[in-house]
């Protein structure tokens, strides 16, 4: 049956078929059967799209179950398409809050991730698939060469113009990949990828052409390429219009009007000439508005978004496409074998040599040790009327005011080991935090071991964690570090959206300020860093996973962490101490193992549910 016409809903569509014993057919909000389509419906709702390389489902709406693991929790998932205001709903909400109105047009798809924990967003996030671009260097390098589908019906010699036009619609796009912020850095974004390649592989089509190949291309990704875990390969970085731009910009300035009449440059099958009369047509705004002349704006061109002044790249950002990576993945067996071929043929690396950050640490030359040691503190008595009261009707004595935080510790630290002080309150975890670090940076202190020794390496560099001071933007304000590292050290804190990396640390939440202060922690070049009431002020979803990153970082990097915490019941499976320092009393302190404090866990009555 063939499609007639589509009546669009809130949340669904109603398609005109050409059948008399079915003239209609009901579908969700993104269904994508288009006009002239031919719809194949079976019993039980079953809905197939008969294309050329066979049947693409579209009804009943995709939906797979998935989970993610939250420290020792777990939270069941569902992956699905739209079919819900509700859903509509939210998904509108955090489309809005990433790209503030920036719709994608065309043939799309969102994938959705919901939770059925009452307590959590309806969306955790999502990806949307949509028509790949005609244009693509990397792509056309790789599919330059014999290919031939499982069933034989698809296949080419070389990827030629009359290829491209044909086959454009074997690759889809993922377009997007949002995550709530509450939930990066979960490893959500590949499992999204990982079932968009599913949903891919038998949902979708265009132009009568199911996929064989999925794909994405975003300057994101020279930093997180997190599309690897899902099996996506590089395959290289796009062209970008920077050698071209000043000479095609200069051709439709002088044919201006011939354009904009449609004499020349008609769109011919590929949205790139619309882009191209878009870019000139903003530069006939900016030399109307800012009264420059064409050439200096065609000498602009020529230069490099990195020499252009402030200005100049404001006026001309719009216009400026830098080169992209791009990452494809097969969706059928001899797609993907033609795909590893190919990489292996072209000798394109096996991972994308991401912009880590440089690793300038220098882990510590020796252990810290401590033997038998006592820490004492004493308080001076203030007289006063009241504490005289006090004195007498408590009987308390000035040789009272002295406090014995924990006696006789032994301890090893290991370089690069993370160690975590826990405790009740006013058990001395600040005080024997505060003991390491003056001794590591040998800075003034009246903090001593009253008995036993404190040894520590030289040339210890200790990071602390403390408030940012300045007022510049957070990727200029964690210090003197390369635009890589920051970046680096905001996403793995968990300020992995865009607009905050632009704002300033007393623009933020007091949870942000938090996870920007663990950045700059991260960013540093110390091999010791110490923090303080550690994760205090976060939830445990964010604790967890600025847990899991900074114990990442800190074996990469081979940096030594101490850190101290109350609530540490939240976060250590995600931390995974080497070794845990437990401050009970001043004559009940012991220190575990990350194993055999697992194991004291298990048996604690304490912490069951």
């Amino acid at each position: 049956m063939k499609v007639l016409s589509i009546k669009y809903e809130p949340c669904a569509k109603i398609y005109k078929l050409s059948g008399k014993r079915r003239p209609t057919l009901r579908a969700h909000r993104f269904c994508c059967i288009g006009r002239k389509d031919n719809v194949v419906v079976k019993r039980n709702d079953l809905a197939y799209v008969r294309c050329e390389n066979g049947l693409a489902q579209v009804l009943p709406a995709y939906e797979a179950r998935d989970k993610l693991h939250i420290g020792q929790k777990k939270v069941r998932i569902t992956i699905k398409e739209i079919q819900t205001e509700d859903e509509l709903e939210a998904y509108h909400q955090l489309e809005e809050y990433h790209y503030r109105g920036k719709v994608l047009h065309g043939r799309r798809v969102p994938l959705i991730v919901c939770s059925n924990d009452p307590l959590l967003p309806t969306v955790l996030g999502y990806i949307e698939l949509a028509t790949a671009f005609m244009m693509n260097k990397p792509r056309k390098t790789l599919f330059d060469d014999l290919f031939e589908d499982d069933d034989g019906k698809i296949t080419w010699k070389k990827w030629e113009k009359d290829t491209v036009r044909a086959y454009t619609n074997l690759v889809v796009r993922i377009a997007r990949t949002v995550v709530s912020p509450e939930f990066r850095g979960l490893g959500l974004a590949s499992k999204l990828v990982k079932h968009a390649s599913h949903f891919a592989r038998n949902h979708w089509h265009v132009g009568r052409l199911k996929p064989l190949f999925i794909e994405i291309t975003a300057d994101m990704l020279r930093y997180v390429p997190f599309v690897e875990s899902a099996g996506m390969h590089y395959i290289g970085d796009t062209e970008g219009n920077l050698n071209r731009v000043s000479k095609d910009m200069s051709y439709i300035l002088k044919n201006y009007s011939r354009v904009k009449g449609g004499e020349i440059l008609k769109e011919d099958s590929s949205g790139i000439v619309d882009l191209q009369v878009f870019y000139a047509t903003r530069l006939k705004e900016i030399e109307t508005q800012q009264g420059l002349s064409r050439e200096k704006l065609l000498r602009l061109l020529l230069r490099s978004p990195e020499r252009l002044s402030d200005d100049d790249w404001a006026m001309l950002h719009r216009i400026l496409r830098v080169p992209k990576p791009t990452f494809l993945a097969g969706l059928t067996n001899s797609s993907m074998q033609f795909v590893r071929k190919r990489i292996k043929a072209l000798a394109i690396p096996d991972r994308y040599p991401a912009k880590r950050p440089s690793q300038r640490e220098k882990p510590l030359k020796s252990c810290i040790e401590m033997r038998g040691c006592t820490l004492e503190l004493s308080s001076l008595l203030i007289r006063s009327q009241a504490t005289r009261r006090i004195q007498e009707a408590f009987g308390v004595e000035r040789d009272m005011l002295s406090t014995r935080l924990f006696s006789n510790l032994d301890l090893t630290i290991q370089p690069g080991n993370i160690v975590l002080i826990c405790g009740p309150s006013g058990a001395g975890k600040t005080s024997l935090l505060s003991l390491l670090k003056h001794q590591l940076d040998d800075s003034e202190s009246n903090l001593r071991c009253t008995t036993g020794s404190l040894t520590v390496p030289d040339g210890a560099e200790v990071s602390t964690l403390s408030p940012l001071t300045n007022s510049k933007p957070l990727i200029n304000s964690l210090g003197r570090c390369s635009f890589d590292r920051a970046l680096f050290s905001l996403n793995v804190s968990g300020l992995a959206e865009a607009h905050l990396y632009v704002k300033r640390f007393r623009e933020l939440s007091n949870g942000q300020r938090y996870r920007a202060m663990v950045a700059k922690l991260i960013a540093s070049n110390a091999n010791v860093w110490i923090a303080d009431e550690y994760c205090a002020t976060l939830d445990p979803i964010t604790a967890n996973i600025v847990s899991r990153n900074l114990h990442r970082c800190a074996k990469e990097f081979g940096v030594t962490v101490l850190l101290a915490a109350a609530n540490w019941g939240c976060f250590i499976h995600e931390l995974r101490p080497d070794t845990i320092i437990h401050l009970r009393s001043p004559w009940d302190s012991r220190v575990f193992s990350w194993e055999d404090f697992r194991i004291a866990m298990k048996r604690s009555l304490y912490l069951r549910d």
